[in-house]
């Protein structure tokens, strides 16, 4: 039974948000955060919880953070093993991946507020859980920067894809004008 789900990541071997839209609007959404201590393990972990989230939603596309390139970086590497797992289990269930870097995302959804300050990484995590809170009414959690309690990742796990329905929404309009 396919369905016209979409699916939006926000992932990380720590901890990775998800969201599920369909034509209603927002349907299921949340965090997977692995227990293991090996990186290697908490990814397989999630294979097993995102494989569980692919087989119930049935979704045609997922969006996902793209990894933004710092050469060097033990983080790359990690997030290249993230991407490997989600390309697997998009074939594995049909479901086309589409990447997108995290400065697309954000400019659909105008995140940025046009100062040196707006670009911070805690602002723009804080901006995310506030964006989501008022646009779907839910009460996600930002309690400091750097908190293990924030939901940033649930938060950036739904705009990622939200992002996608806005520019298509503007598209739309944009057509019909």
């Amino acid at each position: 039974m396919r369905s016209n789900c979409i699916m939006g990541l926000d992932l990380s071997t720590s901890c990775t948000g998800y969201s599920i839209f369909d034509k209603s609007g927002l349907i299921a959404y949340g965090k997977i955060k692995p227990k293991n201590k090996d990186w290697r393990e908490r990814i397989e972990e999630q294979a097993v919880s995102l494989g569980n989230i692919m087989r119930k939603y049935h979704p045609i596309k997922a969006y996902v953070e793209d990894v933004p390139l710092k050469p060097g970086s033990s983080t790359l590497v990690k997030l290249g093993a993230m991407q490997g797992m989600i390309l697997a289990l998009c074939s594995q269930y049909n479901c086309k991946p589409i990447f997108l870097l995290p400065v697309h995302w954000r400019k659909e959804l105008d995140l940025y507020d046009g100062t040196r300050q707006g670009l911070q990484r805690d602002i723009l995590k804080q901006k995310a859980v506030q964006t989501v809170n008022d646009e779907f009414g839910i009460k996600l959690n930002w309690v400091s920067p750097k908190s293990k309690l924030n939901d940033d990742d649930i938060a950036e796990g739904i705009l990622i894809a939200y992002s996608q329905i806005v520019k298509y929404r503007r598209s739309q309009e944009n057509k019909s004008q």
